[in-house]
């Protein structure tokens, strides 16, 4: 009779994760608009059934609502602030739920106990996907400029320029150091990326995957030549934001492909900054952002001047060092170079 009874346990948290999960997926997917997540949310919720489907009707017998000394008719008194909050109860219920299904299956079909442990482990992925991922990836997306301090490690006021920048709202940086060494690249980058984790903005290092984990950076981009992103992402976590340098339609579709969060397109003009081999051009932009669905950051000379030409093509976020490390006011500059590209900073 209890290993009966025990089937009235099994069903009441299969509903109680079912309901867990969805909330959550549609947080993700109406809410933030984040496939990824959803999906995840998603493939839990078919393990929930693979794991229903284990022990076919008689779950559904095993139901007695009527004698369950937990039921609550009404509407629990409960305050949730934001719809974030709601998203997050519901994975926390979930999780709570399938570690019950998980335990008590074991009485009855190890394939079901198998089925809610993956549906469980999907779950907490879910949670760092939707709050920690996402909203770095959504920060990505809404940031018009990124800022790129390049040879900035010797400069006596990198840390004025950073102040004006994220004053003036500037919250996408990239930190590219080919002189220095590797002590010396860590210790720069971990003290930008404190500061600038006191204003809730996001550090990528260029090439080195190896100081962005050591210095606590929140992605890494990454050059054609260097080390591939799907290795990146295993030393810097699921969570790590991945930009991949691109000049052409093709490069930029394999780098979404094998997972990029963004891609760097250029050069679009001549620039000072560092050697290119090759101008892409503004028309290469519309030709880059028709075939993926990642942000494309045009790079390579940009100017408040020819700010225009890039939007005229399509363009939507650029990425600048010179112009912005250089101006006698990097603020002023970081806000004309957004309202040229028509955001507002």
């Amino acid at each position: 009779m209890i290993r009966g009874m025990s089937l009235r346990v099994i069903d009441a948290n299969l509903n109680r994760a079912r309901e867990g999960l969805r909330t959550a997926e549609e947080y993700a997917r109406l809410v933030l608009d984040d496939a990824p997540s959803a999906q995840t949310i998603k493939d839990a919720r078919r393990l929930v059934q693979t794991c229903a489907d284990a022990f076919g009707p008689e779950l559904l017998a095993a139901r007695d609502i009527e004698h369950d000394v937990g039921t609550r008719p009404k509407a629990d008194d409960v305050t949730r602030g934001s719809e974030r909050e709601i998203a997050l109860a519901g994975l926390k219920r979930a999780q709570e739920a399938l570690r019950v299904i998980e335990e008590f299956s074991q009485l009855h079909s190890p394939t079901a106990a198998a089925a809610a442990a993956k549906a469980r482990y999907a779950a907490y992925a879910a949670e760092q996907q939707l709050f920690i991922n996402a909203p770095r990836r959504a920060l990505l997306r809404e940031s018009p400029v990124m800022a790129i301090f390049s040879g900035a490690c010797a400069r006596e006021d990198r840390r004025d320029v950073l102040k004006s920048l994220l004053d003036a709202g500037c919250r996408l940086f990239q930190l590219r150091e080919k002189e220095r060494t590797a002590a010396e690249f860590r210790r720069f980058a971990a003290a930008f990326i404190e500061h600038a984790n006191g204003h809730e903005a996001l550090t990528v290092i260029n090439d080195r995957a190896d100081i962005a984990a050591a210095a606590g950076a929140q992605g890494v981009h990454l050059g054609q030549q260097d080390l591939p992103p799907e290795d990146a992402r295993r030393l810097l976590g699921p969570g790590a934001l991945i930009g991949v340098s691109t000049h052409n339609p093709e490069e930029a579709r394999e780098a979404e492909q094998i997972g990029a969060d963004y891609v760097g397109l250029g050069a679009m003009f001549h620039t000072e900054t560092k050697k290119v081999q090759s101008v892409a051009g503004p028309k290469a932009v519309s030709q880059v952002q028709a075939g993926v669905q990642i942000p494309v950051f045009c790079i390579g000379g940009i100017t408040p001047a020819n700010v225009g030409e890039l939007v005229g093509h399509g363009a939507r976020h650029i990425a600048v060092s010179s112009a912005l490390l250089n101006a006698p006011d990097p603020g002023a500059e970081y806000k004309a170079l957004c309202k040229a590209l028509g955001e507002h900073a």
